[in-house]
């Protein structure tokens, strides 16, 4: 436990929201899967769930202590690679549902909606998030 408080306080504000946005996600997807025996209107919830799991384990391979990694890529960017997948992915769901929304709101119940409205929170903060990073690291460069 002291290594992940370690961590966290080594992460900077965007890589933290990135973290939170996953956390969410994970909780979004054990609700939907708790709450409605399915995880609802995130058909894209699986990939999502990855890409937040992704998100954590690059945070943490990038600021564990005795870690030396060459990433393939610039951190920056494969965080925010991710974040805008997961983005991108929970903004299509996210239309998909307002225009069910309707008829949706007075066929399913409460058990439903939670986790969706995680899901999307958390996506966004992933991608915003990372975008942060990301942008950081441009005007460092």
């Amino acid at each position: 436990m002291a290594v992940f408080s370690e961590i966290w306080r080594k992460l900077g504000a965007g890589e933290r929201l990135a973290v939170v946005g996953a956390g969410l996600i994970v909780v979004a997807w054990l609700l939907g899967l708790v709450m409605s025996g399915y995880f609802g209107l995130a058909g894209a919830g699986g990939v999502s769930l990855l890409g937040a799991i992704a998100i954590a384990v690059l945070v943490y391979l990038k600021n564990a202590p005795n870690t030396t990694i060459t990433w393939p890529a610039p951190y920056p960017v494969i965080l925010f690679g991710i974040g805008l997948v997961v983005g991108v992915l929970a903004l299509i769901e996210l239309l998909n549902a307002i225009r069910w929304l309707g008829l949706l709101a007075s066929v399913l119940e409460f058990g439903f909606w939670v986790p969706f409205i995680l899901y999307v929170v958390g996506a966004a903060l992933i991608a915003w998030g990372s975008f942060q990073v990301w942008k950081a690291s441009k005007r460092t460069a």
